[in-house]
């Protein structure tokens, strides 16, 4: 019974603005020189999907690669996105400068306006990261950057650049933080707190992570308290994943420790997210299903797509007749429900009664969820129709 992980999965890059509720890829609003504007004032590289309305593949990404959560994090993480129809003014416009000969293209382009890679056709969910990944290094020339490194240059912005790559590429070396770290006596310039920011992303075990909690107030300040928070959370749910693997109660029981003493709003949550974990890990059903009702009571402060994640896992286990899976399948699906303004919560909240019996409400929530799909198009509402014809 290996579960799904329930860490928010890759972030990376966690300097730039992200947010937590986030579903899919969050599509930059604006024509590609705009695009190139917000790449450099965020200093990532850019991903274009260059489409047009008539192509399947292109359908197929939009549909299942795009709107996927280990999609959306990891490239709301890395990259500023935007979509072009090449059949529009914007696209014959991008098609001067790169050159489109067949739908989808997929390009990375680095915030220097220099193409990194250039894909033709679409690609599944795994294979899309995969190429997306192997563009993160090559976007900051990460090669070029340790050879700087070790003849000597520790300017702090150079530096900051470097553990930044590092971090993007997923290349993180602890040395050379904690090198730099000792070498100076005051961490509170700017340069400093943005070297201990992008530094603590990775574990909440290290001196930069207790250097950030120190000086939080500070950080928050010139980072933005949001993505410290953020930050912190996000640090813990590694160390956490790494106690559950090593089956370390002590390190997982301090971590939850953190979380309280941090972040405390979100503390309940994250206990249980740990116990999810762990559960997972042991093959413990019953201590699943508990842990998924704690979860689900906890949350207000957790994503839709998490607690449908975890619904799905105790859908699964329902079908194989493990005792009290549905209802707890129902607690955290109905409070993805509430929270997303997206038919396919509401939707999977529908089959959920359904399966449970409870064929009136079903049939209440999927007339809730086809006034949601109304408003995002013509798949959503075909999702909902070929639901509501399993209640007539």
């Amino acid at each position: 019974m290996k579960r799904i992980n329930h860490t928010i999965a890759f972030f990376c890059l966690l300097c730039s603005a992200f947010s937590l509720s986030a579903q899919g890829i969050e599509f930059f609003h604006g024509d590609f020189a705009e695009a190139l504007e917000e790449a450099k004032k965020q200093e990532k590289p850019i991903f274009v999907d260059a489409y047009t309305t008539w192509c399947g593949p292109c359908k197929m990404m939009a549909k299942n690669v795009f709107t996927n959560q280990q999609v959306g994090d990891f490239f709301n993480a890395n990259f500023v996105s935007v979509k072009i129809d090449m059949e529009q003014a914007d696209g014959l416009s991008f098609q001067k400068t790169y050159p489109v000969t067949a739908y989808p293209t997929l390009y990375f382009i680095g915030s220097d306006g220099k193409v990194l890679k250039r894909i033709i056709g679409a690609k599944g969910t795994d294979a899309f990261i995969n190429e997306a990944k192997s563009v993160l290094g090559k976007s900051e020339n990460l090669e070029q950057l340790a050879k700087t490194y070790e003849k000597g240059n520790r300017e702090p912005a150079f530096v900051y650049k470097y553990i930044r790559a590092m971090n993007m590429a997923n290349k993180s070396n602890p040395k050379v933080v904690n090198d730099y770290l000792r070498s100076q006596s005051n961490l509170t310039d700017d340069w400093n707190r943005k070297i201990v920011f992008e530094a603590a992303t990775n574990q909440s075990d290290t001196k930069a992570f207790e250097l950030l909690t120190a000086d939080r107030e500070g950080i928050s300040k010139l980072i933005g308290k949001e993505k410290v928070d953020n930050v912190i959370l996000y640090a813990c749910r590694n160390t956490a994943k790494k106690a559950v693997s090593m089956k370390s109660e002590d390190l997982l029981k301090a971590t939850k420790k953190q979380v309280q003493t941090l972040l405390p709003e979100r503390a309940k949550a994250f206990a249980a997210r740990c116990d999810l974990d762990q559960a997972s890990n042991n093959e413990d059903d019953k201590a699943y299903v508990s842990a998924a009702n704690d979860f689900a009571k906890a949350g207000e402060t957790e994503t839709p797509a998490d607690l449908r994640d975890v619904s799905f896992n105790l859908k699964e286990m329902s079908e194989k007749g493990v005792k009290g899976a549905l209802d707890a399948a129902l607690a955290c699906i109905k409070v993805a429900a509430e929270k997303s303004k997206q038919s396919i919560y509401t939707l999977s909240y529908a089959d959920l009664l359904l399966m449970k019996g409870d064929k009136k409400q079903a049939k209440i929530m999927a007339e809730k969820a086809m006034k949601l799909a109304e408003a995002e198009g013509d798949d959503a509402q075909l999702r909902v129709k070929s639901f509501m014809m399993k209640l007539s």
